[in-house]
Order: structure tokens, then C-alpha cells, then sequence
């Protein structure tokens, strides 16, 4: 049997699983498509020191009038802070959110230079992309994904191909495009077999797959893990994949620290090119790793985390 033909049937089970309407998914698209471009425009006109001014009102606005989003702000603020979260927590944590929104447009336009960026572990990716072609890098909605993106632009050896649901953002995405017409090509969606046969196809050249593996298409492959003081559900599906495609995985976050200052933050999650236990027990080694690195770094930079949703079930024992 050929490769691709053993890529195909080992990944069909992944691909034809039955789609669940989560609740992030079924979240609309906030913002008119004419607003998005004018916002854009005015950043790219004025600068970022100015539009950067316009944040503040417009996350003040979002604090008062999203209530959903305000609650699930405050529930996750007092899991990572210890404490009751205040009006000013939940407010730097909107605008923290937009204010990487904002960023995203300089980063996408080409202007890594006006931010200064920190990489940590940086070695960590380097050896793996020596001894490996083609890894998986497994982000979560928090921080810059695009901070990531702009230092694959600047290292010609770090090719990234992101792996991502675009459904509930075809807005934002068109214009997003619009700044980058290269973006899309950088970008499978999911949804298909055809999308698992494009990482395949990415892995053998040699690219780095980035995944937010923190969300989930699927009703299958769900587990349960202690995050952060409670039960939340994570999908086993992406290090499934890494599993059969027998890749190293690492995670990956673009934090930000407040101005114009980004930290790129690398660490080892699982090799599966090492796999010496049985696939499940791999599988289920890597997403416990996954969670705790992810509760590690919430608690370290807490504004940074972006799911703006009831992401917890039941109360759990540290």
C-alpha cells in the first residue's frame, strides 16, 4: 500500500466523525466588514500609538454590552488570580485581547520590526526542525498566534502552515487577507479528508503545522482534565494525528507582556517519533503534558487567554 494511500485510511475515522455545533463555534462574528476595514485603514494610516488610543472606549464598550463574554472573563480571572476579579481585571483582559487583534494587522502587513520580541526555547525548535521533517506545533487561543507567524516571515528554515477553523470568522478573515493575499496560503482548513492529506503533503516539505488544539470539531476523542481548579474538556484529535504521522510536538504561545513587547514561548510536549508506549497511552501522555503547560502559563500570564466561553464543567481536586 502506498503512503498516501495508508495516511488516507488510518486518518478517515478522524475526518468523518460527526461535527458538533460547540459553543465557540455558534459564537457570531462580531463587527461589520466596512468597520474592520476602516479600522485597518486607520492603522495603517496613523500608526499603532494612535489607533492603539481607540482601544480603550472600544474595549470599555465590549466590557459593558458583552455580557457573555464579560462572564466567562470573570469566571476564568478568578480560577487563574486567586481572587475575585475586578471591573479594571476583566477590562485589561479585553483589552489585551484587542489589542492583539490590533496587532495582528502589523504583523500580517510586515512590520515585525516596531515590536520587540523575545524567543524562549528557541533551541527547542531549532533541533527539532534539524532532526525532523515537518513537526507539529500545538498553540491554544492565547496570545499571538500571528507574533509566531511573523517569525516563520524572518527564518526562512521555519516554514509554518497553520491548521484552523474559519467558519465563525470569514469576515475578520477577508480582510485579514486583504493586508496578507499570501495569508491563505498558509492556512489548511479544516473539515476535510482533503485537509488531512495538505498536512501530510506540508509535513513532507518539511513545514511546521501549528494547531490551536485548546477548541474542537468533534463530539469524539473528548476527555476531561483538571485545568486550572476544574474539569474542562479537551480533544484528543490533533495529538492523535501527530501519533499517526509519528511527529514531534511542541507547544508554542506568543505571549504578550504589555507596550509593544511579544515573548515566543517553546516546550516540549511529546515525540512520537519516540513512541515507546502504545499509541493511546502516548496520546494521552501528550494532552496531559498539553493542559498543564497550558494552566502553567495561564497562571503565569493570565490576560493572555482568549476563550471568551464557559470552558469549564464540574469542579475538580488539585
Amino acid at each position: 500500500m502506498r503512503t498516501h494511500e495508508w495516511i488516507r485510511q488510518d486518518l478517515s475515522e478522524e475526518m468523518t466523525e460527526k461535527r458538533t455545533d460547540f459553543d465557540w463555534m455558534k459564537r457570531e462574528e462580531r463587527g461589520s466588514l466596512i468597520l474592520l476595514r476602516l479600522l485597518v485603514w486607520l492603522s495603517l494610516f496613523f500608526g499603532r500609538n494612535f489607533t492603539r488610543l481607540l482601544l480603550y472606549p472600544i474595549s470599555l464598550y465590549f466590557v459593558l454590552v458583552a455580557t457573555q463574554a464579560r462572564q466567562a472573563s470573570r469566571q476564568y480571572l478568578q480560577k487563574v488570580l486567586g481572587r475575585s476579579a475586578r471591573l479594571r481585571d476583566i477590562f485589561r483582559h479585553f483589552f489585551y485581547f484587542a489589542t492583539i487583534s490590533l496587532d495582528r494587522i502589523y504583523f500580517l502587513n510586515g512590520q515585525a520590526q516596531i515590536f520587540s520580541t523575545t524567543l524562549e526555547n528557541e533551541n527547542l525548535l531549532r533541533i527539532a526542525m534539524q532532526q525532523h521533517k515537518g513537526i507539529f506545533l500545538f498553540g491554544a487561543h492565547m496570545g499571538s498566534f500571528e507574533a509566531l507567524r511573523a517569525l516563520g516571515h524572518q527564518h526562512t528554515d521555519y516554514s509554518l502552515v497553520q491548521l484552523m477553523y474559519q467558519e465563525n470568522a470569514k469576515k475578520l478573515g477577508q480582510v485579514l487577507a486583504a493586508i496578507n493575499p499570501e495569508l491563505q496560503q498558509e492556512i489548511i482548513p479544516l473539515g476535510t479528508l482533503e485537509t488531512m492529506m495538505q498536512v501530510y503533503e506540508a509535513l513532507k516539505d518539511g513545514s511546521m503545522i501549528g494547531i490551536l488544539a485548546d477548541r474542537t470539531l468533534q463530539q469524539t476523542n473528548l476527555k476531561k482534565q483538571c485545568f486550572l481548579g476544574e474539569e474542562a474538556t479537551f480533544s484528543e484529535s490533533a495529538f492523535r494525528l501527530a501519533a499517526i504521522l509519528r511527529k514531534p510536538v511542541l507547544l508554542m504561545l506568543g505571549v504578550y507582556l504589555g507596550g509593544n513587547k511579544y515573548r515566543l514561548l517553546f516546550e516540549e510536549i511529546y515525540d512520537f517519533s519516540k513512541m515507546q508506549e502504545n499509541q493511546a497511552q502516548a496520546v494521552t501522555i501528550a494532552r496531559k503534558r498539553y493542559v498543564d503547560l497550558l494552566a502553567k502559563y495561564c497562571q503565569e500570564y493570565p490576560y493572555n487567554w482568549f476563550n471568551f466561553y464557559d470552558f469549564w464543567q464540574t469542579s475538580c481536586k488539585e
